[in-house]
């Protein structure tokens, strides 16, 4: 192990085990219950707070997914409750984003043997796949659901992703779900906040219409794909 990456362990090293700590000794904080029970405080906050809330959230998003938050995709739907559709789908595009490139990088450098070894040994054809097509690759790994966000970090970590081609494949990967949960998150504060009876006329708006015009998309889009990575 090289100088320089000695010095770089023994920075990152103490502030991961805070961060980590802030996290595991605070979980209830990221409970739905705790949001739920103060909700109009935290809606009164965003109202005075725009711009400084979507900061914080974002900052949140990206604290969380390098904490190996277990739902991602629960945190898109918070920020589709708290700031609907588009702008918390962009809130989680760009947290998610940010908190998976701090995943891959600390992956890549301090671990990169360690997750070869244990991920692709058994799995020789994805990484011959990935020397071929890794854009591709990239992107599908963030569309398809199945494998988780964090192992998904992990995967191309190993696999010796470019990093500009892992942020931007990242953006645009993460973009399609990001919408549609946070389209649900919105459908969720229309109907238990706002008391909006559950109806055809509510589904039927652009903000609901066009994330699952996206569901569709993914879903065509997953069986061809999936034949031919197959």
């Amino acid at each position: 192990m090289n100088f320089s990456k000695k010095k770089l362990i023994f920075f990152l090293l103490p502030l991961i085990i805070i961060l980590w700590s802030i996290y595991f000794f605070n979980k209830d904080i990221f409970q739905l219950q705790t949001l739920f029970s103060n909700i109009e405080i935290i809606q009164n906050f965003i109202f005075h707070n725009f711009y400084i809330s979507i900061f914080i959230v974002i900052l949140s998003y990206s604290f969380l997914i390098i904490c190996n938050f277990p739902i991602a995709s629960l945190l898109s739907m918070i920020n589709g409750f708290l700031f609907g559709t588009w702008i918390g789908g962009v809130i989680s595009i760009v947290g998610g984003t940010i908190g998976a490139f701090g995943v891959f990088l600390i992956a890549k450098f301090f671990f990169l043997n360690f997750i070869k070894n244990k991920f692709l040994n058994k799995y020789s054809h994805i990484e011959n796949y990935f020397n071929k097509n890794d854009l591709e690759l990239m992107i599908l790994i963030r569309i398809i659901p199945g494998i988780p966000f964090f192992l998904q970090n992990l995967i191309l970590a190993a696999l010796g992703a470019n990093n500009k081609k892992f942020f931007y494949t990242t953006l645009i990967g993460l973009a399609p779900w990001s919408f549609i949960f946070g389209s649900l998150g919105q459908g969720l504060e229309e109907i238990f906040v706002n008391k909006t009876e559950l109806s055809f006329s509510l589904i039927a708006q652009p903000e609901y219409l066009f994330p699952l015009g996206f569901i569709t998309f993914l879903i065509i889009m997953i069986i061809l794909f999936k034949k031919k990575f197959k």
